[in-house]
């Protein structure tokens, strides 16, 4: 079998027994690179160490401006030198980033949430692009929908891993609390040997490699995205939405923690919001199918500002149902509907990279909500906090509304 897969023209319609040794090759590679063990824990791992949300904020931070300088870069390097050889980087990084946790000394976590950033750059849109040009490969008269099936199909399969690993993450520190680390670095590492059974995926030639083919490959990917505003708008509402709702997640877990809840239940109510996740992520393609985009989308973000609002509240179980439910409707519908119209509307030889502006748009947002969240938590109640971040989602997503209108009208 060929170790560059060539582009979904040229390479005619793919056999049902090849798309189904890929699916599971890249289903492995999916859920080994998803199953987290401390996703969980690492916040109250880190209190329980002397750091305090405004230092857990800055750290998170760190990670995010890593991020955001690498995610244009490392979108280059995908699609001129390979997306498979940028997820490979990806999962050799995060198992050393994760290393750095077992001796959790105030230089080592620098390193490490800078090494983090690094390494979920290269992932970027990397995944996706593969996924679609998969898609295209095997049915191109249906790519759009198959590939809103396989994306869906593969996040369902990302999120059994991350409720499996977060499940048991609370029990595995309860028995020592450097275990849910040590198995995460074996984990991480694992995620390589998928990687090595999938074709390359590569599209720019030797030429373009070059340096200066690099900075016009750039700039032809930010023209083609300024030409389309709905793209445009979609990687900006993307980012923000994406970022409000990783914020929260990172931060319910020490709010619930605060609550009085022990550290295994904190871990379940986290698996049952993936749980959660997985049913709405089940059901986007159902929805993408009969309503329309200009609709979908902003149900999503009306879906996650009810769920501040709930969560706002000083009921428990009102702020319990907000969470489980709105907000996970939120993301899990509108990201699957977001990334099928971007890669839909991105050229192949420019995927990535075009996926990775929305990605660095979400580090950009993270990089001010996720320390000024950490500062607001350790002076003011949750629910404060909460409802600054509905002020944020809904003054944001307002101004990216007018301003892809504003671009559509000077066209």
């Amino acid at each position: 079998m060929s170790r560059i897969l060539p582009e979904p023209s040229s390479l005619g319609r793919m056999s049902q027994s090849h798309l189904k040794h890929w699916l599971f090759v890249f289903g492995t590679y999916t859920i080994a690179s998803n199953t987290s063990f401390t996703s969980a824990i690492w916040i109250i791992y880190l209190a329980a160490r002397g750091y305090n949300p405004f230092v857990i904020g800055l750290l998170e931070m760190l990670f995010h401006i890593s991020k955001l300088l690498a995610e244009v870069p490392t979108g280059i390097f995908a699609d001129l030198l390979g997306r498979r050889k940028s997820l490979v980087v990806f999962c050799i990084i995060t198992g050393i980033e994760s290393i750095l946790f077992l001796h959790p000394t105030l230089p080592l976590m620098i390193l490490s949430f800078t090494l983090s950033g690094i390494a979920y750059a290269f992932r970027g849109g990397a995944d996706s692009a593969m996924l679609w040009t998969i898609a295209g490969a095997a049915d191109p008269e249906g790519q759009k929908h198959l590939f809103s099936k396989l994306y869906t199909r593969m996040f369902v399969i990302s999120l059994i891993g991350e409720v499996f690993g977060t499940a048991t993450g609370g029990y595995l520190g309860r028995l020592m609390q450097l275990l849910p680390f040590i198995v995460q670095i074996f984990v991480a590492f694992s995620g390589v040997i998928p990687l090595l059974l999938i074709p390359e995926q590569r599209f720019g030639t030797q030429e373009h490699a070059q340096r200066n083919s690099v900075l016009l490959h750039l700039g032809k990917g930010l023209r083609l995205v300024w030409q389309k505003p709905t793209v445009l708008g979609m990687l900006l509402l993307g980012g923000l939405a994406e970022s409000c709702w990783q914020t929260i997640y990172f931060y319910y877990q020490l709010y619930l923690h605060n609550q009085g809840s022990a550290l295994e239940i904190v871990g379940l109510i986290i698996a049952v919001g993936m749980a959660s996740s997985a049913f709405f992520t089940a059901v986007a393609p159902w929805m993408m199918r009969r309503v329309p985009q200009r609709v979908l989308i902003p149900l999503c973000i009306v879906a996650e500002l009810l769920g501040l609002i709930m969560m706002s509240t000083s009921w428990l179980a009102c702020s319990l149902v907000g969470y489980l439910l709105f907000f996970q409707a939120s993301i899990n519908i509108l990201s699957p509907a977001a990334n099928t119209y971007i890669n839909e509307h991105s050229p192949e030889e420019q995927r990535v990279t075009i996926l990775s502006f929305g990605t660095g748009m979400f580090s950009a947002a993270m990089i001010v909500m996720f320390p000024l969240f950490g500062a607001g938590v350790a002076t003011m109640p949750y629910s404060t906090a909460f409802s600054g971040m509905f002020c944020a989602l809904a003054l944001g997503s307002l101004v990216i509304w007018g301003l892809t209108r504003w671009v559509q009208s000077r066209r």
